[in-house]
């Protein structure tokens, strides 16, 4: 998976680099049609603010996590971007199992 990674007002440390590419890591394990996903790391005031997208085949889910760390707002990013996965393939497995019986 392409991972971009873009810190606003301040520097990325490289244990928060790792921390999010270990924390994107588990978003392939739900959907292998991952194409690519950005993460944006912003503060905003006292909060520390995480913007997630990610690009699938098909649609791109967007989410946004706030902590008093960074680290608690990336965490809270990534769990609302795999409850979205998680909608998402239920939707894709409903739409696949629901066929019309059709009378012969």
């Amino acid at each position: 998976m392409n991972l971009t990674l873009t810190g606003r007002h301040f520097e990325i440390t490289p244990y928060l680099k790792a921390h999010v590419d270990e924390k994107m890591k588990k978003l392939d394990h739900f959907n292998n049609h991952i194409n690519g996903g950005e993460i944006v790391l912003l503060k905003e005031g006292v909060k520390d603010v995480a913007e997630g997208k990610i690009h699938l085949s098909h649609c791109v889910l967007t989410a946004k996590g706030e902590g008093k760390d960074m680290y608690i707002a990336v965490n809270d990013v990534i769990d609302k971007l795999v409850a979205q996965l998680h909608r998402q393939q239920g939707k894709f497995q409903d739409r696949k199992r629901h066929t019309d019986p059709t009378p012969e």
